[in-house]
């Protein structure tokens, strides 16, 4: 009965934000998400919202949601990096009740920059570089769907991901 409430309510959450495309943009997706592999404990998978909002989300049972807005911003390598952020947030928040997301305004800054090190990690082990990560943390930031807020907190992180030696 729980798994049915939990498909009722991510299915609900969809809807409102505008459902799910089914066009070049899930291939797009889904190749990003090829590019990083599956960990060994879990599977992912990845969906397209119909939204005009910059954004990516992590659900606990492993779907990952990116927005069309997210996929026509980025490249291939940066949307990898945006879904190697969200599993940064399964892997390192595997227990979460919640769903995260890639503005980083929804979490504190240590859940947001443990998941950015983790993507960091994850991309390092198929051979892609922590700038990619950062370009794409910085055109999410220049997206006029994004809040001062979360601008300032993505410039925040951006600055983390620069100190640390990868």
């Amino acid at each position: 009965m729980a798994g049915c409430l939990a498909e009722q309510r991510q299915s609900s959450w969809v809807q409102s934000r505008g459902g799910l495309v089914q066009d070049d943009r899930l291939a797009r997706a889904e190749a990003a998400l090829e590019m990083l592999g599956q960990p060994a404990d879990r599977a992912i998978s990845v969906r397209v919202l119909d939204s005009d909002v910059v954004c990516a989300y992590g659900w606990p049972n492993g779907q990952l949601f990116v927005t069309r807005a997210l996929v026509d911003l980025l490249d291939e390598p940066e949307l990898a990096a945006a879904l190697a952020h969200e599993m940064g947030h399964l892997l390192n928040d595997g227990r979460m009740h919640s769903v995260v997301s890639l503005r980083g305004c929804d979490a504190s800054m240590d859940i947001e920059a443990g998941a950015d090190a983790t993507g960091t990690q994850l991309l390092a082990g198929r051979n892609l570089s922590r700038d990619v990560m950062i370009q794409m943390l910085e055109k999410v930031g220049s997206s006029p769907s994004i809040n001062s807020d979360c601008r300032r907190a993505l410039v925040r992180r951006i600055q983390l991901l620069r100190a640390r030696n990868f």
